[in-house]
C-alpha cells in the first residue's frame, strides 16, 4: 500500500517541499493542474531533489505526451478517460519500447532504475462495462479511479461526497484489478482515504498541494483570530 499526492501548482520549490514532506509518491497533473510541456522537466527535476518518484496525469490518451513524460524522468502516467480495451492498449503500448509496445527511444533523463508504470484511469460507465477487458491488456499495471467524474458518468451531481452506487462502483474496479493481479488506485481525499483502503485500494493520493497550502494558512489565521477574540474579552 502507498500514499502520494496531486501536485498542480507548477512551482519547482513546492514541488520540492511537496516531495520532502513524506509521499511515497507524487502525481503532476498536466490534465487539470497548471503543469504543461514548457515546465514539467524543472518539476520532474525538483521531485528528483526532494527524492520521491513522481508520476504525471498526462493531458490525454495521446501517445507523444506518454512519451514526452517519460523521456522528461517520470515514474510512470496516469492517464485519464479510458474506457475501453482499445484505448488501454493505446497507452500500455505507449510506455514500452517494441516489441511490447510503440515507445521510440530517445530518453532526456529518464534512465529509470525500474520499468515506467502505466495507471489507466476509470472514470466513465462505458469503462465500468468494460472492466475485465481493459484490466487484462497487457502492459497496464493498475486502474487509478477518478471518483467524481465517474459519478458524473454515472447521472449524479459533482461531489467530493461519493454516493453508496459510486462506493460500489469503486469496489467492482478493485475486484477487477485484483482478478488480474494489477494494482487498484484512486483519486481521493484525506477523510475518505480509510474507506477506500477497506475496499481494497492500494495506491491512493491523500490530496493536494493547493490544498494543503489553503487548510494549513486557514488554520492558522483562524487559531490567529482565536487570539483576538481572547485578548477581547479579556
Amino acid at each position: 500500500m502507498s500514499f502520494g499526492s496531486w501536485v498542480s501548482i507548477a512551482d519547482p520549490l513546492c514541488v520540492e517541499l511537496m516531495a520532502r514532506a513524506g509521499f511515497d509518491w507524487l502525481i503532476l497533473d498536466a490534465q487539470h493542474g497548471a503543469i504543461n510541456d514548457g515546465n514539467l522537466l524543472g518539476l520532474l527535476q525538483a521531485a528528483e531533489l526532494g527524492g520521491t518518484p513522481a508520476y504525471v496525469r498526462v493531458k490525454w490518451n495521446a501517445p507523444a505526451e506518454i512519451m514526452r513524460a517519460l523521456d522528461l524522468g517520470a515514474a510512470g502516467v496516469i492517464v485519464p478517460m479510458v474506457s475501453n480495451a482499445e484505448e488501454a492498449q493505446r497507452a500500455a503500448r505507449a510506455i514500452r519500447y517494441p516489441p511490447d509496445g510503440f515507445r521510440s527511444y530517445g530518453p532526456v533523463r529518464g534512465h529509470h532504475r525500474r520499468a515506467p508504470q502505466c495507471f489507466v484511469t476509470i472514470e466513465t460507465v462505458e469503462a465500468m462495462s468494460n472492466l475485465d477487458a481493459i484490466a487484462s491488456t497487457p502492459g497496464v499495471d493498475g486502474l487509478f479511479v477518478g471518483p467524481v467524474d465517474l459519478a458524473i458518468s454515472m447521472g449524479f451531481a459533482p461531489s467530493y461526497v461519493l454516493p453508496n452506487a459510486v462506493i460500489e462502483a469503486i469496489k467492482d474496479i478493485v475486484a477487477a484489478a485484483q482478478r488480474h493481479g494489477i494494482i487498484a488506485g484512486a483519486a481521493t481525499l484525506p477523510d475518505i482515504a480509510e474507506t477506500m483502503v477497506n475496499i481494497g485500494m492500494r495506491f491512493l493520493t491523500l490530496g493536494a498541494d493547493a490544498g494543503f497550502i489553503r487548510r494549513g494558512a486557514e488554520a492558522e489565521v483562524m487559531r490567529a483570530r482565536s487570539f483576538k477574540t481572547r485578548q477581547a474579552s479579556s
